[in-house]
């Protein structure tokens, strides 16, 4: 999927930017130890699919971005892995 048609595709909480492709979302933690165990369950998401995504994080939250592969449009995978953060995430809420 090209990033022209990124912007009529919404993927629940994250925001798409346009240069350099990527999509970002911030996910808020109650403690820790949800902050940790999100990390390591997206490590093992990350390794199974092999895409690894740029990652800053505290205490209790954790910004993921998500970036285009080799700096061409984001395309379906990205919006998939995206879309399968968000259910990661979900257990911790």
């Amino acid at each position: 999927m090209a990033i022209e048609k990124l912007n009529q595709i919404e993927v629940d909480g994250w925001e798409c930017r346009k240069l350099p492709p990527q999509l970002s979302r911030r996910f808020d933690f109650g403690s820790y130890s949800q902050t940790r165990s999100f990390l390591d369950d997206l490590a093992d998401l990350s390794e199974a699919i092999g895409n690894y995504p740029n990652l800053h994080f505290a205490k209790e939250f954790v910004t993921v971005t998500i970036s285009a592969a080799d700096d061409g449009p984001l395309q379906d995978s990205e919006l998939k892995f995206a879309t399968q953060v968000n259910d990661l995430a979900a257990k911790y809420s």
